[in-house]
């Protein structure tokens, strides 16, 4: 299985590429270095013999323990007549002595033994005979460094941890800018605005987010231009539409007057329309933000629809004041209101509140509710739900909504109410401007 995380590929890269260094420079070592230093150590050893042997076999026998005193005391080589202490089972030689009895073997006479002992200490023994007498000679095995094999586990275990750092230092580094750009794309996707992004860190990632930052103003052009072609499209479309209506209200004698107010009503809904396209590309970002009192436009608005024949309920807290852009945040209420009438058009409330420093604007209903499902659908510019409460009209209320909550970095909340009914929750920091705003949730 192949993994997914940038920590486990790059632990898994570089510790293959470590445990295959390890491995060629052990191989060139054993083959470059070792075996030439064991050809040479039986070299040696076999000159050392040599010398023994000549030594002894010229002395006369009653002046060989001299010799033997003499070698053990100036030159360190042990000679005994005595066998050793071989044990009966030892334990394997380690790979670089075995390497070397191997070597020093095939330079020993036929009558001549050679015999490894493991315990107290590593030590080779080469039995001659001089004039049938028995001689023991001690060879060390301490230039091979009998502990070569555990040492070269350590540091190959030693070598692996780096990488395991390695692995994990670069995927510290790779994780943040790329989580940032992740988030930037998700929010790209969703049409919000991220302005222009910082071009920094390695090259490849400096190219990534020079094309995102060429995409988000291609995107950001293409979008101003549709809402400049909405707005061209809708204002001059207003004109020859109000001189209907005005003609149709101007025709008397027997013309149907049920005809007649159909033709006005379609007319009124088209021109709802127009209108909801103007406000869909009127862009709230140009609008000066301020400290308004949100208690303020609710009063404004419930007093409007009652005015219509529309009554909502208030219930508002004591203050209600945050940094917002006054007319957008109108056009917002006004908005869910239009949309509440429409499909509930009982029960609905206005209500403001604060709870853990966030001031929040509350727009209920009793109506049938909007399922989780066709909420993301239902945002999106001239979107419609087939079975839920945006299954008819021009599909651009909760667009319109949705834009100006992201002029404002708010939090908006689509919540079903016990006992039936939509709760629209808009979140603000309030009061002050410099106060971070919540994320945005569905």
């Amino acid at each position: 299985m192949i993994p997914r995380s940038v920590f486990s590929r790059s632990s898994l890269l570089i510790m293959g590429i470590i445990i295959i260094t390890q491995l060629l420079t052990a191989s060139f070592f054993a083959y470059w270095v070792q075996r030439p230093r064991l050809l040479l150590m039986a070299d040696l050893a076999e000159g050392h013999l040599y010398s023994v042997k000549a030594a002894l076999t010229l002395l006369p026998p009653e002046k060989r323990h001299l010799y033997v005193d003499k070698l053990a005391n100036k030159l360190s080589i042990h000679v005994q007549q005595t066998p050793p202490n071989i044990s009966q089972n030892p334990s394997p030689p380690p790979f670089i002595v075995e390497k070397f009895l191997q070597a020093f073997a095939k330079k020993l006479n036929p009558d001549e033994t050679l015999i490894y002992q493991s315990d107290p200490e590593v030590t080779v023994w080469v039995r001659i005979d001089i004039d049938k007498q028995p001689y023991w000679l001690r060879f060390t095995t301490a230039p091979f460094n009998a502990d070569m094999n555990e040492r070269w586990l350590g540091l190959a275990v030693f070598m692996v941890c780096l990488a395991l750092l390695g692995g994990l230092i670069s995927q510290q580094a790779l994780k943040r800018p790329l989580q940032h750009l992740s988030d930037i794309v998700g929010r790209i996707g969703k049409g919000q605005r991220v302005g222009t992004i910082k071009e920094e860190g390695p090259q490849e990632i400096i190219a990534f987010i020079h094309a995102l930052n060429r995409m988000s103003t291609d995107l950001s052009a293409m979008e101003a231009d549709r809402n400049l072609m909405l707005a061209g499209i809708s204002h001059d479309l207003r004109t020859p539409i109000t001189r209907i209506q005005l003609a149709i209200e101007m025709i008397g004698g027997d013309f149907d007057s049920a005809l007649k107010n159909r033709v006005l009503a379609n007319l009124t809904e088209i021109e709802s329309g127009l209108k909801q396209c103007l406000d869909f590309a009127y862009d709230s970002a140009n609008e000066p933000m301020q400290y308004v009192d949100l208690n303020d436009l609710a009063l404004l608005c419930a007093a409007n629809y009652k005015a219509n024949g529309y009554p909502i309920g208030l219930a508002l807290c004591e203050e209600a004041e945050v940094w917002v852009r006054p007319f957008a945040i109108e056009r917002l209420l006004k908005n869910l209101l239009d949309n509440a009438i429409k499909y509930a058009n009982k029960d609905i409330t206005i209500a403001t509140d604060h709870q853990d420093g966030v001031l929040y604007l509350r727009v209920l209903d009793r109506g049938a509710g909007i399922s989780t499902a066709d909420i993301d659908k239902l945002r999106r510019p001239f979107a419609r739900a087939d079975t839920a409460r945006g299954s008819v009209g021009y599909g651009l209320g909760l667009a319109i909504v949705d834009k100006i909550i992201e002029t404002h970095q708010a939090a908006i909340d689509f919540l079903q109410r016990d006992g039936g009914g939509l709760e629209v929750r808009i979140g603000f920091c309030a009061p002050l401007s410099d106060q971070p705003y919540p994320q945005k949730t569905i």
